[in-house]
C-alpha cells in the first residue's frame, strides 16, 4: 500500500509539472521576448522597452497547429481599443481656392463664346470652403461633400456690355466712350457630392474625386468701367439662380488642383443668351 500510494503521489506531481506554465525571457536588439509554454499552448510576445516600462507590440499564439497573431498599437493620444480601428475618411477640400471661369458656347466646349465677346483670359472666380463631409464606401474609397462660397467675375471684351432692356437679356455696344472694363458678378453657393478615392503616399495624402454639384447664385450685376468712372448696366441679368455641375479634384498633400463643367447655362435661354461655365484652378488645404 505504501508502494502504491507513493507511485501516485509521483504521478500526481509530474502531471502538475507539466501543465504548469514555463516562461523563458531574453532580449534581442533592445526588444525583450517572452515565450510561455502551457498545456500544449505556446505563446510568444515582444516587448518595446522604454526604460522601466515596457510595452507589448506583437503576440503570438500556437494552439493545436493553428496560429493566432495580435499586433498591439500604443499611443498617448489613442486608445488601444481604437488603435486597431481602420483610418477615418477624410474630405479633400481646398480651404481656399482661385481660378478661372469662362463661358462657352455648350457645356464642356472650349474656345470661349464668340457671341458674347468674352474675354476668358480675365474671368475669374475665388471660393473658401465652409464645412466638409466624409463616409467611408469602401477601404480606398469615400463619399465626400462640402459646402463652399465665393464670387465669380465673367469679363467681356471691347466696349461690349451686358445689358436687360423689357426683360430681354443681350451684349450692347457701348459708344459714349472707350470701356476700360466690361464684366458681370454675382456671388454663390455651391454644395458638391462626389466619390473620392484617398490613398496614403509618403505619409501624406494622395486623393481623385468626381461628382456632381449645386449651384445657388444670387447678387449678379452688370457693370463697365469708363475710364475712372465705374457704371452699372444693370442688377438683372437673367441669371438662373441654380446650376449644376460635373466636378473633378484631384491633388497631393496641401495642393488641390481642380475643374468643373456646367451642365445647365449660366443665364436663362427663354430670354438671354446660352452660355456654360468650364472652371478650372487651384487651392489650398490645411
Amino acid at each position: 500500500m505504501k508502494t502504491l500510494l507513493m507511485a501516485i503521489a509521483a504521478t500526481a506531481a509530474m502531471t502538475a509539472k507539466a501543465a504548469s506554465p514555463v516562461d523563458t525571457t531574453f532580449t534581442v536588439s533592445g526588444k525583450r521576448i517572452v515565450l510561455t509554454d502551457s498545456a500544449g499552448h505556446t505563446r510568444v510576445s515582444v516587448y518595446s522597452t522604454d526604460n522601466s516600462r515596457l510595452t507589448r507590440t506583437y503576440e503570438t499564439s500556437y494552439v493545436d497547429g493553428q496560429e493566432i497573431e495580435r499586433v498591439y498599437i500604443s499611443s498617448p493620444f489613442i486608445p488601444q481599443t481604437v488603435g486597431r480601428k481602420k483610418r477615418s475618411p477624410k474630405a479633400h477640400y481646398p480651404l481656399f481656392f482661385m481660378g478661372f471661369n469662362t463661358l462657352q458656347r455648350s457645356a464642356f466646349s472650349t474656345g470661349g463664346n464668340p457671341a458674347m465677346h468674352t474675354r476668358d483670359s480675365k474671368s475669374w472666380e475665388w471660393g473658401i470652403t465652409c464645412a466638409t463631409m466624409a463616409c467611408r464606401l469602401t477601404s480606398g474609397l469615400a463619399l465626400t461633400s462640402a459646402c463652399q462660397m465665393g464670387r465669380v467675375h465673367h469679363h467681356f471684351q471691347g466696349n461690349y456690355v451686358l445689358s436687360t432692356t423689357d426683360g430681354a437679356t443681350s451684349m450692347r455696344l457701348v459708344d459714349d466712350g472707350d470701356v476700360r472694363k466690361s464684366y458681370i458678378s454675382y456671388g454663390y453657393m455651391r454644395i458638391p457630392l462626389m466619390i473620392e478615392w484617398q490613398s496614403r503616399t509618403g505619409g501624406d495624402d494622395l486623393f481623385v474625386a468626381l461628382g456632381p454639384s449645386v449651384e445657388m447664385r444670387w447678387k449678379d450685376h452688370s457693370r463697365y468701367y469708363v475710364g475712372d468712372e465705374k457704371r452699372t448696366e444693370t442688377s438683372d441679368t437673367n441669371i438662373n439662380p441654380l446650376g449644376l455641375n460635373l466636378e473633378l479634384r484631384m491633388g497631393y498633400r496641401y495642393v488641390v488642383v481642380y475643374g468643373r463643367a456646367a451642365l445647365t447655362p449660366l443665364l436663362k435661354t427663354a430670354s438671354a443668351p446660352k452660355c456654360y461655365q468650364l472652371a478650372f484652378g487651384l487651392g489650398v488645404r490645411i
